[in-house]
């Protein structure tokens, strides 16, 4: 029997973010800053668009599955595009305390030094300073990528949606991307209130 040469090929799992399909989508996608050949950018990623130039930054997060005995080591969500340089802090939608990057691959943060106070469960925003003592997100999304966008050398585009109904279940937003609303367990984006959140 002849034996024939075969290509393994690995696809991602994922939940849908979305309770309905998008109500509304952006006319035009926009050009993604930031991202190289090779990077995938996940249906619901948050970005903070220039609608001006029609381009976009992602805003970066991390979603902290588990904590290891050296309080260093994180287990986090994939696609949270974090690097070594990156400045993070822990969401908590008050004071923000930067915390300092050792290493990051895809799936494993290791921070510079022990933290006792992060846990599972935990949302990790990528942050900047002003002066000494404000630490801020480094942007805030007012968008969100409507379908999943593979970049290489032709393509870095992205289509984003500015009305929809999103699981934060599912995507874990930092405190900081959203805004309470009057009805308790829903949300709306910080920079489009058009964009719902709720828990299902």
């Amino acid at each position: 029997m002849a034996n024939f040469p075969y290509r393994k090929t690995e696809y991602r799992g994922f939940m849908n973010p979305f309770w309905i399909e998008p109500a509304k989508k952006d006319v035009m996608g926009y050009k993604l800053t930031g991202v190289k050949a090779g990077d995938v950018i996940p249906q619901g990623t948050p970005i903070k668009t220039d609608e001006a130039a029609k381009t976009a930054v992602i805003c970066k997060y991390a979603h902290v599955l588990a904590v290891d005995t050296d309080k260093k080591t994180l287990t986090v969500t994939r696609g949270h595009f974090f690097d070594k340089s990156t400045k993070c802090a822990i969401s908590n939608g008050g004071t923000l305390t930067q915390l300092s990057l050792s290493s990051v691959e895809d799936d494993k943060i290791v921070l510079s030094a022990a933290n006792s106070t992060i846990k599972a469960g935990d949302v990790l925003v990528e942050v900047s300073t002003s002066g000494e003592s404000t630490v801020t997100p480094v942007a805030v999304p007012n968008r969100i990528v409507a379908a999943e966008a593979e970049i290489d050398e032709l393509h870095d585009t992205c289509s984003a949606t500015h009305a929809a109904v999103v699981l934060q279940n599912v995507v874990h937003y930092p405190k900081e991307y959203l805004n309470e609303t009057a009805f308790p367990g829903s949300m709306l984006l910080a920079g489009c209130p058009t964009i719902l959140f709720t828990i299902q």
